[in-house]
């Protein structure tokens, strides 16, 4: 007879102790609540808390670099007609003069994209798209808000060729043509270029034909003023003015037009059209432009305003319902407040929230056009989008509240269910946030909260769910035989109590596999897990009895308890629950079959899955910030996300100045992989901007004016520069490039042939000394000694960066492109050497790509590579786990069979093997240890049992994967964390299965019989738990965040599929165990005979 352990012992230690029990978990209780608030931090999901080559350049970036600026942008496109006359008119205000939030225009409201080139025609568009002059009026209504706005306190320069000067605050499209009408673009004045050689103006604003040449401003201005100067702008400026319009811009028919132009031709990277363009009157069209402000990152983090979403203050208040509808309502920041929060050591004003405010006043004015940042506020619209999904959690709610009543029949049972539900979420999140606080005392960061943290508490009540279900119906089926409450109590933890801990263990271990990761985030989502696994082992899994118990002997001393009616239908007939496990077990040999088939043809479609990351994925696909991010994608295509390539080593070196224009030209001539993502000027060329191009401007500059130069030292009798015939510095020449660098890094560039003035700030983006310049004398430091540059930065950009695949490619071909500097460097080149070590043979010590595309790739790749790693591996510390758990009934120091270790040394020999290849020789070793000396007193029996509950659970994983591949999904953070909770709580389902087969067995019952015993308290507390779980799930799933949408209804899809492997699958495999046994044995019998 098979001999099962139990929770006698503990069963008989509590229940006597119950009333001490309830006081302890009501105080313990108490003690978490402050851990709970502690807890309540914001998830900032841009933060990193991880270790990469990539992430340490991005920090080396941000601090090394003194001019931490950054360019924002915000979208004005032309809105539909009939959204137009079906809204109020501007400014969307209420009566008190406040921000009408719940009725601003949405940017879905942006007239339709007619194509690339196509331009913006029809019979209810503006003339001209986003070129027509009542549309260029509202844009200057925007960008005159924006000037009075906190956030311009802190503006840098934009420079441009189209306004000849630094441009101070927010830049738009009225800007640049004000600048052309009043003569004061470069493209209306004469240049001198590189070589000092004159040239004459590219166009003019002097002869307007038919037209009297105003200025912007003038009160008679007209539609065709505006459609001549941008025609003028767009064919003289290289493609400089095109990068102000969406791709669609174009040239587009108009028989009553002067103008003549390439109708729907697309300019070429020469600045040329198409041989076979059409050419006709007409004029130039788009829907779509930008207004950029360029911000200091330093001044602004220095007055308190931080671009960190986890070092900020949580705006609980930032958020408002509008109907069903949650609206973002930014809090009204002033520079002097935050300030004032930041010299008082309070936490600061969060920059997502005042870029969100700068672009909800914008909005304020829109009534032709709609206006929306890009790429800005994720964390405040993910905010937005779980605290809008909480009326799906309180329907989800009562939606399980309703199907528990129907599983248990009681209500008092469903008050216990969803009491201990709420007190286990409590302990959860009141022990993370002790665990935070403690980890701050002691310097060590223990729980470094992410998205997958989010992702907890549904994690907790479904695994609290299954467990108090089990706990109550066995008690259930113990009172239908007639038993007191006492005894009940007893029965179900001594006997289910343990199935639990075991459900309990096998989930910890199988999140226990985060720990082994080198990401801080996974291994916190590892140590938050178990926290909350073991909140719900306690209180669903063994509290809720003895209430269940407390509550019965009370009512009974009232004599008001009630008998457990046996013909009461708990949601299901427990007869039909029999019938499936029965039957199972009866047809197992084409079940078998069947789910092997299954199992072949998902096999592939699981190994098919490539990672993927879409915005709708995880976001409202229609919310501002996804609404930006296609917009962005579709015409913007060209622009995309900046990033940065890093070098150290002796940057003075003149073949590193000499490579980065070889790198360019790499960059223009793709290899056969080359995914084409690289950012692009309007003329189809690749952007890798650099201190090259800066020197080149400045010696433009130089040409024409030789006395800035000369004021910082250029005919100083200590600079040994090799000057050129014309008296011009030799840029490949190492003291040339000395005084160069340092005066552009301390002057900047003055205005000068075809160049603008360039203010210093912008070159100390790319160049950095390693002292404080002489002004006088720039090629020197103030103490007179040579100033090194270990290091520069190259800026270019990603489009699509989204889409995680081709960011992958696109980094691929940067590594072929960055061959020159390759050939410079004595090692890998994303390998970081000491600077010192640059030599004159090997002068570059690193050089790596990172930047907000790069690091969030990164971030996001390792994560999920990781997280898909640690699968298998949890897979094997759930199987060691049961192995344990399995193990014999009694044995002591003498009873350790070598027999069973020799057998059981394959198993043993392949976990810690791949143990080994995956994670650690260490953690191999002492898994081998530890397994070594368990084996021979463990026993076979228990291992063959731990593989066999094992079984139908890797089942449901590889099955699960094909669901996610036919639903359309790839392989991102959401769908392998799924994977991996479904191997911590389907296996739970298959091990209430196994223990209550082990223990009709140990009773003496045969196969068959126990078998329908499946079907029992334990199938009627799967089934109860599994429809609960599904409803709640789906009901998630009807989100609009992507996010919890995805996980809703993958999670249904688990819940469902264990349910399947634990009534339906184990049971057959139970059976066909059953077959080949007593065949075997008939077959010995008949040896013998």
């Amino acid at each position: 007879m098979l001999e099962v352990r139990d929770f006698a012992k503990v069963a008989d230690f509590l229940l006597p102790r119950s009333t001490k029990v309830h006081a302890a978990i009501l105080l313990i209780s108490l003690l978490m609540i402050p851990g709970l608030l502690a807890s309540l931090t914001p998830i900032d999901v841009n933060s990193y808390d991880m270790e990469s080559p990539e992430l340490t350049a991005y920090q080396v970036v941000n601090d090394e670099f003194e001019a931490a600026e950054k360019t924002h942008g915000f979208a004005v496109s032309v809105r539909q007609i009939n959204e137009i006359l079906s809204s109020s008119n501007a400014p969307h205000l209420k009566d008190n003069g406040e921000i009408d939030f719940a009725n601003l225009p949405h940017p879905s409201e942006r007239v339709d994209y007619q194509g690339k080139s196509a331009g913006l025609v029809g019979d209810e568009i503006p003339v001209g798209g986003i070129l027509n002059l009542t549309v260029l009026h509202e844009i200057e209504r925007k960008t005159e808000i924006a000037r009075s706005h906190y956030l311009l306190n802190f503006t840098r320069p934009l420079v441009t060729e189209l306004t000849g000067t630094g441009f101070i605050g927010p830049m738009s499209l009225p800007d640049l043509l004000r600048a052309f009408m009043a003569g004061e673009s470069l493209l209306t004045q004469p240049t001198v270029n590189f070589l000092g050689m004159p040239q004459e103006p590219r166009t003019n604003w002097d002869d307007c034909g038919e037209l009297e040449c105003l200025t912007y401003d003038d009160s008679n201005i007209t539609q065709a003023h505006i459609d001549l100067a941008a025609h003028r702008m767009i064919m003289y400026s290289d493609g400089a003015m095109l990068r102000w319009f969406s791709t669609d811009r174009g040239f587009t028919y108009d028989e009553n037009s002067t103008l003549i132009g390439p109708i729907g031709g697309t300019i070429r990277e020469d600045g040329t059209f198409d041989s076979d363009v059409t050419w006709g009157p007409g004029r130039w069209s788009a829907s779509t432009t930008w207004i950029l402000v360029q911000l200091s990152k330093t001044d602004l983090e220095e007055n308190g305003i931080t671009y960190s979403w986890a070092d900020a203050k949580n705006e609980r208040n930032g958020y408002q319902f509008s109907g069903l509808n949650l609206v973002t309502t930014p809090p009204d920041y002033t520079v002097d407040l935050c300030r004032e929060n930041k010299e008082k050591g309070e936490e600061s004003c969060s920059f997502e929230w005042a870029i969100i405010d700068l672009e909800k006043e914008m909005r304020t004015t829109d009534q032709l056009t709609v206006t929306f940042s890009i790429n800005e506020g994720v964390n405040v619209e993910l905010n937005r989008e779980l605290l809008e999904s909480s009326l799906l959690v309180i329907a989800m709610a009562i939606a399980i509240t309703v199907l528990l009543w129907f599983s248990l029949r009681r209500s008092s049972d469903v008050i216990i269910v969803g009491a201990t539900l709420i007190i286990s979420l409590l302990w959860m999140q009141g022990s993370i946030g002790w665990m935070m606080v403690l980890g701050e005392k002691l310097s060590f960061k223990i729980i470094s909260k992410s998205q997958f943290s989010n992702l907890l508490p549904i994690l907790v009540i479904a695994l609290g769910i299954d467990d108090s279900l089990h706990a109550l119906h066995r008690y259930k089926e113990e009172r239908r035989k007639g038993r007191s409450p006492e005894s009940s109590a007893h029965s179900s933890l001594s006997r289910v109590g343990r199935a639990i801990m075991l459900t309990s263990l096998t989930t910890i271990s199988a999140f226990a596999a985060n720990l082994t990761s080198d990401i801080a985030a996974l291994r916190s989502f590892g140590v938050e897990a178990a926290l909350g696994v073991a909140a719900a082992f306690i209180l669903t899994g063994i509290w809720a009895p003895l209430i269940r118990m407390d509550w019965d002997k009370y009512l009974s001393k009232k004599e008001k308890l009630p008998e457990e009616d046996n013909a009461l239908i708990h949601m299901i007939k427990e007869d039909s629950l029999i019938s499936i496990a029965h039957n199972s077990s009866k047809n197992a040999s084409l079940l078998i079959l069947f789910i092997l088939i299954i199992t072949a043809v998902s096999f592939p479609m699981m190994m098919s899955l490539e990672g993927d990351f879409k915005v709708e994925d995880f976001l409202d696909g229609e919310s501002d910030f996804a609404q930006a991010v296609e917009l962005a994608n579709t015409r913007f295509s060209d622009e995309g996300e900046p990033a940065v390539v890093i070098i150290e080593g002796d940057m003075l070196d003149p073949r590193v100045y000499a490579s980065l224009a070889v790198i360019r030209d790499n960059m223009a001539n793709p290899s056969p992989n080359d995914p084409g993502k690289y950012t692009t000027t309007p003329l189809g060329s690749p952007e890798m901007h650099g201190i090259d191009e800066l020197v080149k401007m400045a010696k433009a500059s130089m040409s024409t004016n030789f006395t800035p130069f000369e004021e910082a030292g250029w005919e100083s009798q200590s600079l040994e520069c090799d000057k050129l015939s014309n008296g011009l510095p030799d840029e490949y020449d190492r003291d040339c490039l000395q005084f160069m660098y340092g005066f552009v890094y301390t002057h900047g560039i003055p205005a000068g042939g075809y160049v603008p003035a360039i203010p210093p700030s912008l070159s100390a983006l790319n160049i950095a000394p390693s002292c404080d310049l002489n002004p006088e004398l720039v090629h020197l430091c103030k103490d007179g000694t040579n100033p090194e540059y270990p290091r520069m930065t190259l800026r270019w950009g990603i489009a699509n960066s989204e889409q995680f695949i081709l960011v992958e490619r696109v980094l691929a071909e940067l590594e072929l492109d960055m061959e020159p500097l390759q050939d410079l460097a004595a090692q890998d080149l994303s390998i970081r050497a000491d600077i010192d070590s640059a030599s004159e043979e090997f002068p570059v010590t690193w050089a790596i790509a990172t930047g907000d595309p790069v690091t969030r790739y990164v971030a996001a790749s390792s994560m999920q590579n990781q997280l898909q790693g640690t699968l298998v591996l949890g897979v094997l510390f759930c199987l060691i786990t049961l192995w344990w758990g399995f193990r014999k009934v009694d044995y002591g120091l003498k009873d350790y069979s070598i027999k069973d270790l020799i057998i059981s040394l394959p198993v043993i020999i392949a976990i810690t093997s791949y143990i080994h290849i995956t994670v650690s020789s260490n953690l191999a070793l002492g898994i081998a240890l530890f397994v070594v000396i368990g084996a021979g007193y463990w026993g076979t029996r228990a291992l063959s049992t731990a593989i066999f509950t094992t079984i139908p659970i890797v089942i449901v994983i590889i099955w699960l994967y094909a669901i996610i591949s036919i639903a359309g999904y790839g392989l991102n953070m959401v769908t392998v964390a799924i994977a991996a909770m479904s191997l911590g709580v389907g296996i739970d389902y298959v091990i209430h299965v196994v223990e209550r087969y082990r223990e009709e067995r140990s009773t003496g019952a045969n196969v068959e019989t126990s078998i329908k015993a499946i079907g029992g308290a334990a199938g009627l507390a799967l089934f109860g738990s599994a429809v609960s779980d599904v409803t709640g799930f789906l009901i998630i799933s009807r989100s609009a965040m992507g996010f919890f949408a995805s996980f809703g209804l993958f999670c249904a899809a688990m819940i469902a599929l264990s349910l399947f492997a634990s009534l339906v699958v184990t049971p057959a495999m139970l059976g066909a165990m059953s077959r080949i046994r007593n065949y075997n044995s008939q077959q010995v019998e008949g040896i013998g005979t």
